[in-house]
């Protein structure tokens, strides 16, 4: 479905309101003076989560103007317990995208109604905002100057096996070197960010352009990674994306290896399949060669050990005991995120070094099968 652009609330249409409250919603919270944001919420099955989702929605410290679940082909629950929640649920209507049509459908409904300098904030069903997150994210809007988007930080649900203790440490690494390059971020999260409705506009005017995408829309649905692509168009329309402590949400982690093999090769060929459609250019190229960089990693351990090995047959070198001193070093990291979590089990993880640099390697293995996998244009696998 694709959305007329409009510069701004003084252009509402009566047909425009009128679109919107046939599908359901009460617009009286937009009567509120701006600037006021939207959630917008897809959920595709969610009711294990969607009450949480909601409720820590309506504590905000500023609260949205309009809460929306757009419930995407449901089969249980989830629009009676939205609705419970006080969430207003609009179910779409022929929507195969997945979630970026579900965005999209719910875009088209309110972007007619809202003026540039209101906000959508876009949150997966899964996850639980910090009380002050859009107080927070409207803070680093008025600090940084052409913002295009402010993503949430991202922080793993209380872990509770080794598989989540992983991923919760990675997160919390991804943080860490998020705080220290200044907020700079990959890609503005899906789990939750914060974006301006002028920044969706010029998206939405130039998709089919400058941009590629169906003519009208914001987010791109053929893409695997609707965020990471989304991200991309704002930094080629010449803004900055950017994240902050201040704003966490705790999200959903794979509880099991199966289920976040599918997520990262999802995550790592959708990653690819967008630089390789925007191409090489000033704004793409750091992130090639840090794609690239992340290639070269994968084969230092195999390539050290070949090494190893090669020195004890031809020449028997035997290593140096000497190198077990820069263990520590390689652990230090680890052990300090695994201390600022909080989780006794996650500490002792980091401590034995072993099995995070087991995990570490495995996602290098499933970060080659995804290039293998967008090389030979195998079947696209979600997880839903």
């Amino acid at each position: 479905m694709q959305l007329t652009v409009k510069a701004s609330a003084d252009q509402v249409t009566t047909p425009a309101s009128a679109t919107a409250e046939a599908a359901g919603l009460d617009l009286s919270g937009l009567h509120r003076p701006g600037p006021r944001i939207i959630s917008l919420i897809p959920a595709h099955n969610e009711e294990e989560g969607i009450v949480k989702t909601v409720l820590s929605q309506f504590a905000q410290s500023i609260q949205p103007a309009l809460v929306i679940v757009m419930a995407d082909n449901c089969t249980d629950n989830t629009v009676q317990l939205a609705r419970e929640a006080g969430a207003q649920v609009v179910e779409t209507i022929g929507n195969t995208a997945k979630k970026a049509g579900a965005l999209n459908q719910g875009l088209a409904l309110v972007m007619p109604l809202l003026e540039d300098e209101d906000f959508i904030l876009a949150q997966d069903a899964d996850g639980e905002l910090s009380t002050d997150f859009i107080k927070n994210a409207l803070w680093a809007f008025d600090v940084k100057e052409n913002l295009g988007g402010v993503s949430g930080c991202i922080v793993a649900r209380t872990p509770t096996n080794f598989i989540e203790r992983a991923q919760a440490i990675e997160y919390a690494r991804g943080t860490r070197l998020m705080g220290r390059q200044g907020g700079k971020v990959h890609v503005l999260s899906g789990a939750a960010a914060v974006f301006p409705v002028h920044a969706f506009r010029a998206i939405a005017s130039a998709r089919g352009k400058s941009l590629p995408g169906a003519a009208g829309t914001v987010y791109m649905e053929d893409s695997l990674t609707e965020d990471y692509e989304l991200t991309l168009a704002i930094r080629h329309l010449g803004m900055d994306c950017t994240s902050t402590s201040r704003c966490p949400v705790v999200t959903d982690i794979m509880p099991t290896i199966q289920m976040l093999e599918i997520q990262r090769l999802r995550w790592y060929r959708g990653a690819m399949e967008s630089l390789w459609l925007y191409g090489w250019n000033k704004i793409t190229r750091l992130t090639w060669g840090g794609v690239a960089f992340t290639f070269f990693s994968s084969l230092l351990f195999p390539m050290a050990l070949l090494a190893l090995v090669l020195s004890w047959l031809l020449w028997d070198v035997a290593p140096n005991p000497l190198y077990w001193f820069l263990l520590p070093i390689f652990m230090a990291e680890n052990i300090v995120v695994a201390v600022r979590l909080k989780d006794k089990p996650s500490l002792r993880t980091a401590i034995l070094f072993v099995p995070l640099w087991i995990y570490d390697n495995a996602m290098f293995i499933v970060y080659w099968r995804a290039l293998f996998d967008a090389v030979r244009r195998n079947a696209r696998v979600w997880i839903t």
